[in-house]
């Protein structure tokens, strides 16, 4: 270092210095946290240019070492630069790779592995080049990329792997063919590991039959023949009775698991053999597209449950072309009873050899159903609107938009969007009518709100005026509500629950027109989106709200498309009941049409249990631990356009008229013809 470097770097340090005193001084006492101050750039830290390649990879490779990563790449660039032989060409791009990678920047460290020479290049430095590159491309997503490096290290490696080197290549070629999907390869890699050591480790052995047990029987086969221990011989003789078991070839995976037995001694591997031995035996009491429909076709909820079937049948895609893997249906008739549905439950089990049932509707008929199918252990996935049937045992599931769904989903919009406190009930004196509203009065009380006014009426009732004047606290009688001297009613609530159907909320809302109940709004159950609610009370129950999952005017392609298909076969447009039996029947297709369909019911119920946002017409399916479709719960509202979702401008209260403004003697204020009110008025 000449005399005029000298004193530039001194002053250097001394600004350093005078820097790091005046920052203890301006923090007092306070203790110093030990934290790396940064210095200015050395004057020995530059790259002196004129240096010859092998001093500059001298200079670079003490800076790699001490982790002055920016600086060697300086010194490397620098060497390149040169034009060096192919043998220090291989070296500086090793190093310089290193160091772009110290330095947080892989891709350009990637670059430098790629630029090796193709010949002439030191062995060892191609050798761990390449390495580095395999690694590298897999960091970054690069698996194929990586898989071809690692390849090309097993087959003509630039020098001999060491054995630890060999391992090492192996065990990360055959964790990228599994990455990729690719078990057949990944399969022969590990056994070409478990041969280079010679014995089987748990560990590899653990390994080896969980890639193996994810691969085809074509490429299981083919690893087969082969003199190999009879521990790994097992192993793939187990996972080649699996892939059969997959691909529907039962007799030949009883044939395969019968040359596992006898070959090891070892209990786990025959304890594997043993359940998928009782599970090929089931499969082969089932069909592995047979579907069973359990509905009301006879009766008074005939026509209910023709409709539900035409639902079910689009679901299914029964009339689609799928590959031959669509779905198999078969109809059973539940007459609305019971014991009918019970025993329908049966035939199709026996006769039918259905891997999952859906259905029934109704009450009694679905829990009797539930009993049965939880007896024979076929899963059923229940359509019944009433809570609980799920609870019958691990393979009934439900598919509804059970009463608790519906009044949680009326009272988060009325309580905690609307701001609504006070209730009022006005219900049919039946199961359905105090059911709704025993679960309404416990949520709003749950909530901090309160149920002021409580009235059941016959639900066979065609006039509702004394139930209405009771509602509102006005005396029985007939008079002209608004006249002078007419009573006036009490509204001493925000909000009124109907649960009833259309007809009667129509006699009942006529009522509340009548007699000026007015401000307060209006809430049922899903019973009330139907067309027939606004053909009768479309006036009366503009703002009202009710709950539902499936709004057939969405502009969603699954949803135009179910829409459209069932008006062509139906001539009408779907509710909400068609459309829940549609979403069931497209869960069993996308799992019996999937790359790996389930073979056993019990497959099944565990298939089913992992469904999550699956697209249907109701939204996303999700199928909860419990095992019930939890799907979003959408508030509906009533406009002049008919029934919509609730948008948030809904929930704004109108601003209430200003009073006009009286003159001394009690009239109001009356502008001249032609000219405005005053301000305010």
């Amino acid at each position: 270092m000449n005399t005029g470097s000298a004193k530039k770097y001194l002053a250097t340090v001394l600004a350093a210095v005078f820097f790091i005193l005046a920052a203890l001084l301006a923090g007092g006492c306070a203790p110093v946290e030990k934290a790396e101050v940064p210095l200015p750039t050395p004057a020995d830290e530059k790259v002196d240019k004129t240096l010859p390649p092998s001093a500059l990879e001298e200079v670079g490779n003490d800076r790699l070492a001490r982790g002055r990563y920016h600086f060697a790449v300086d010194a490397y660039l620098a060497a390149l630069s040169q034009n060096p032989g192919s043998k220090a060409v291989s070296r500086l791009r090793l190093n310089l790779a290193r160091a772009y990678e110290g330095a947080g920047q892989r891709a350009m460290a990637l670059d430098q592995l790629r630029a090796m020479p193709a010949q002439g290049g030191e062995p060892e430095a191609l050798t761990k080049a390449l390495l580095m590159r395999a690694g590298l491309e897999r960091m970054l997503g690069q698996l194929n990329q990586s898989a071809a490096t690692l390849r090309q290290l097993v087959r003509m490696p630039p020098r001999p792997l060491s054995e630890a080197e060999q391992r090492q290549v192996l065990d990360s070629l055959a964790a990228t063919q599994t990455a990729l999907g690719q078990y057949g390869m990944a399969t022969g890699t590990l056994l070409e590991l478990a041969g280079l050591e010679g014995m089987v480790t748990p560990s590899l052995q653990l390994h080896l039959a969980k890639v193996a047990g994810r691969a085809s029987s074509g490429e299981l086969e083919g690893q087969l023949g082969k003199p190999r221990p009879p521990m790994l011989n097992a192993i793939l003789l187990l996972a080649l009775a699996r892939a059969q078991f997959r691909e529907g070839r039962l007799d030949e995976a009883l044939s395969t698991l019968g040359q596992v037995d006898g070959l090891v001694s070892d209990s786990n591997i025959g304890a594997e053999a043993k359940v998928l031995r009782q599970e090929i035996k089931q499969a082969k009491l089932v069909d592995p597209v047979a579907v069973g429909v359990l509905l009301p076709l006879s009766g008074p909820w005939a026509q209910t449950g023709r409709e539900v079937l035409a639902a079910v049948e689009l679901g299914l895609g029964i009339y689609e072309s799928d590959g031959g893997k669509a779905p198999v249906l078969f109809i059973a008739d539940s007459k609305g009873l019971p014991m009918e549905a019970g025993a329908a439950v049966d035939k199709l089990v026996d006769n039918h050899k259905v891997l999952a049932i859906i259905g029934p509707l109704g009450a009694s008929p679905s829990l009797a159903a539930a009993r049965q199918a939880q007896t024979r252990q076929v899963p059923l996935i229940s359509l019944a609107r009433i809570d609980g049937v799920a609870r019958s045992g691990p393979y009934v599931f439900q598919d509804s938009l059970t009463p608790q769904r519906q009044v949680d989903g009326l009272l988060t919009e009325a309580m905690s969007l609307r701001g609504k406190k006070s209730f009022a009930l006005l219900a049919p004196d039946n199961s359905y009518g105090r059911g709704f509203s025993g679960l309404l009065e416990k949520g709003v009380l749950a909530r901090g709100g309160e149920v002021v006014r409580r009235v059941y009426y016959d639900p066979k009732a065609t006039d509702f005026t004394q139930y209405v004047q009771a509602l509102v606290k006005l005396p029985p009688g007939k008079y002209r509500p608004g006249a002078p001297d007419s009573p006036q009613p009490v509204i001493d609530f925000q909000a009124l629950f109907i649960p009833d159907s259309p007809q009667a909320v129509a006699m009942a809302a006529s009522q509340l027109r009548y007699f000026d109940v007015t401000g307060v709004l209006l809430m049922g159950t899903n019973l009330w989106h139907e067309a027939r609610l606004l053909e009768l009370a479309a006036r009366d129950v503009q703002g009202a709200i009710m709950p539902g999952c499936f709004d057939p005017n969405a502009n969603d392609p699954l949803v135009r498309k179910f829409v459209s298909e069932y008006q062509k076969a139906l001539g009408r447009t779907p509710a909400l009941l068609e459309a829940q039996g549609y979403d069931t029947a497209r869960v069993l297709r996308h799992l019996i049409s999937g790359n790996q369909p389930p073979r056993t019911r019990q497959a099944m119920q565990q298939a089913l249990l992992g469904i999550k946002d699956l697209p249907g017409v109701c939204g996303p399916v999700t199928i909860s631990p419990q095992r019930s479709f939890d799907q979003p719960v959408v508030i509906f509202t009533v406009d002049r356009a008919g029934f919509r979702p609730v948008h948030p401008q809904d929930r704004v209260e109108p601003e209430p008229a200003p009073a006009p403004a009286l003159l001394e003697g009690g009239g109001p204020i009356v502008p001249p013809a032609g000219q405005a009110p005053p301000a305010g008025q």
